[in-house]
């Protein structure tokens, strides 16, 4: 699932609610490992990005700049900009959750993130996993920074390496790895779940 630019501003990308807490030390930004419906109504959009997600990435896309005029909009040009960040922040969010949530049955706890920053030199797992990930984009897809983040788990780190990538000329994407082996298996398992149930022709239109 890809984030497009030019509809960013038109749409928005547990019943327990995810939320951003003030404390002496910043923000703190929670979510749930389970979404439920009543969450991705409520609660998915009021999601923002903390300030080090993309921090300096100019996620400008074409058909903005190829206006004459944009220099004068600078206001507009941010707003846009801050838009897509979000969504991609919010489109890696989910992913995360995917595989949070085959945690359930041992933490059922409000999921933290207390640690953003990016990621220069992943670890060999890490480098191996997200060739394979690149290898499986189009020619016209390429990344554009990848992050480390750092998720409490009731006081256990869970460790994800967040890749975003630039698709074409206006589209945007983000894709994440579990950094521990057991949350890459865990990740594993999430995506042949998924893949069986959509096998089925009922299940396939009831998520389509």
């Amino acid at each position: 699932m890809g984030v497009d630019a030019a509809e960013v501003s038109g749409a928005s990308v547990a019943d327990s609610k995810s939320s951003t807490q003030d404390d002496a030390s910043g923000p703190t930004l929670t979510f749930p490992a389970f979404r439920t419906k009543k969450w991705i109504k409520n609660e998915c959009s009021k999601l923002k990005a903390p300030p080090e997600v993309l921090a300096g990435v100019d996620l400008s896309p074409q058909y903005m700049t190829s206006f004459p005029t944009i220099g004068l909009y600078p206001g507009k040009v941010a707003e846009a900009r801050e838009e897509i960040r979000t969504a991609l922040f919010r489109q890696a969010v989910l992913k995360v959750q995917n595989v949070e949530v085959t945690y359930m049955d041992e933490c059922r706890e409000l999921r933290v993130i207390k640690n953003v920053m990016e990621q220069m030199s992943p670890s060999l797992l890490g480098r191996a996993a997200g060739k394979v990930l690149d290898s499986r984009q189009p020619s016209d897809v390429s990344l554009m920074r990848q992050e480390n983040w750092t998720i409490d788990r009731c006081g256990q780190d869970a460790n994800y390496n967040v890749r975003f990538y630039k698709e074409g000329v206006d589209g945007f994407s983000a894709a994440v790895v579990p950094v521990g082996l057991r949350d890459m298996w865990r990740a594993y398992q999430f995506d042949r779940s998924t893949s069986s149930s959509s096998s089925s022709p009922s299940d396939a239109a009831s998520r389509s």
